[in-house]
C-alpha cells in the first residue's frame, strides 16, 4: 500500500515531464509555444487554481497559524544558512547567486499541489495553497536582494512593492480568502467553470516543463550540482519533515511540510539567473537536474514517511 501510494504521487509528474520532452523531441513544441502556453498559464490559471483550493477549504480547518508561521521560520532558516555558508565554498559571485537561488526557491506549483492532493487528498490542499501563496514572495523577494547584492545592485524597495500586489499567485489566493470570510457562494456552474480552469493547471505547466528540460554541461557543474541536489532533496526537507513532526503538528500539516521542502529548483529561477547576472547556464541545470532526480526523491520521502505512519 505505501509503495502504491509513493508511486502515485510521483507517478503523474513523471508522466507529463516525459509527455513534454517527447513532445519537444518530436518537433510539436517550440520554445516560443513553451514560452507563450507557460505566460498564459501563469498569469490568467494559477490565479484560478489558487483561488480554488482556497475556496473548496474549510478555512476554520486548515487556518493553522501556528503551522504557517513555522514554514515561513523555517524559509527564513535556509535563506540565513544559504548567505553563511555557500560563500564560504563558491568563490565566484555569479556562481553562489545561482547555488543559493537552486537550494532555496522551490517549484511548489507544480509539485506541492499535486503530492498533497494524492496522499491527503484534494480537499486538504487548502493548506498548501495558502503556505504557497505567503512563501513563495518572500523567498522571490530575499532570493532578488541576495542577486542584486551579489551583483552591487540598488535595490528598488517600491519595484518589489508592486510586484507582490501585482503576482497573479497572490491575487488569486486573496481574492479566495476574502471570498470565503465574506461566505459568498457561487453558483454551480461558475464553481465548475473555476475548478475546469484550475484543472489544466498541473498537467499543462508540467508538460511544459518537460519540454524545455536541457541535460547537459552537467561535468562542468558536477560539484555545484550535487550541492544543490542534496541540499535541496534531502537536507532542507528532512528540516521541514522533522521540525513539524517534533511540534506536534497532524499528519496533513508534516505532510505539507514534505511536499514544500522536497520539490525541485523552480523554473524561473533559470530567467532571473540571466536577468540578474547569476550564472543562469548553471542556473538552467539546477532546474533540470533537480526536477530529474526528485522523481526519486519524492518517491523515497513518501515511501519513508508512509511506512513510518508520518503523511496521510
Amino acid at each position: 500500500m505505501n509503495l502504491l501510494l509513493s508511486i502515485s504521487a510521483v507517478f503523474p509528474i513523471f508522466f507529463y515531464l516525459l509527455a513534454g520532452a517527447a513532445l519537444r523531441r518530436g518537433g510539436k513544441l517550440s520554445d516560443t509555444t513553451m514560452n507563450q502556453v507557460n505566460k498564459i498559464v501563469y498569469s490568467y490559471c494559477f490565479p484560478f487554481n489558487m483561488f480554488a483550493n482556497v475556496y473548496r477549504t474549510n478555512i476554520g480547518e486548515v487556518l493553522n497559524p501556528g503551522f504557517l508561521i513555522t514554514m515561513l521560520v523555517l524559509v527564513l532558516v535556509v535563506i540565513v544558512l544559504n548567505v553563511l555558508l555557500v560563500p564560504r565554498h563558491f568563490k565566484d559571485r555569479a556562481v553562489q547567486g545561482s547555488v543559493m537561488q537552486g537550494i532555496i526557491r522551490g517549484n511548489m506549483l507544480l509539485f506541492a499541489l499535486p503530492v498533497v492532493s494524492v496522499i491527503s487528498g484534494p480537499d486538504q490542499v487548502g493548506l498548501v495553497s495558502l503556505c504557497i501563496a505567503i512563501v513563495v514572495p518572500v523567498y522571490n523577494i530575499l532570493c532578488v536582494v541576495i542577486l542584486e547584492s551579489l551583483r552591487g545592485a540598488q535595490l528598488k524597495p517600491g519595484h518589489l512593492a508592486l510586484s507582490i500586489i501585482k503576482n497573479p499567485l497572490i491575487l488569486g489566493a486573496a481574492l479566495g480568502l476574502l471570498v470565503k470570510l465574506a461566505g459568498i457562494r457561487f453558483p454551480v456552474f461558475v464553481e465548475r467553470t473555476i475548478a475546469e480552469i484550475a484543472g489544466i493547471v498541473t498537467p499543462v505547466a508540467l508538460v511544459m516543463l518537460g519540454g524545455g528540460l536541457r541535460i547537459a554541461d552537467t561535468v562542468t557543474y558536477r560539484r555545484e550540482l550535487v550541492v544543490v541536489s542534496v541540499a535541496k532533496l534531502l537536507l532542507v526537507p528532512l528540516l521541514f519533515v522533522l521540525t513539524v513532526k517534533l511540534l506536534g503538528f497532524d499528519k496533513v500539516a508534516v505532510t505539507t511540510a514534505m511536499a514544500l521542502g522536497a520539490v525541485p529548483n523552480a523554473v524561473s529561477s533559470y530567467v532571473l539567473a540571466k536577468e540578474m547576472e547569476a550564472d543562469s547556464v548553471l542556473a538552467g541545470q539546477i532546474v533540470a537536474v533537480t526536477t530529474v532526480l526528485s522523481m526519486a526523491s519524492v518517491f523515497l520521502w513518501v515511501f519513508v514517511l508512509s511506512n513510518l505512519g508520518w503523511i496521510g
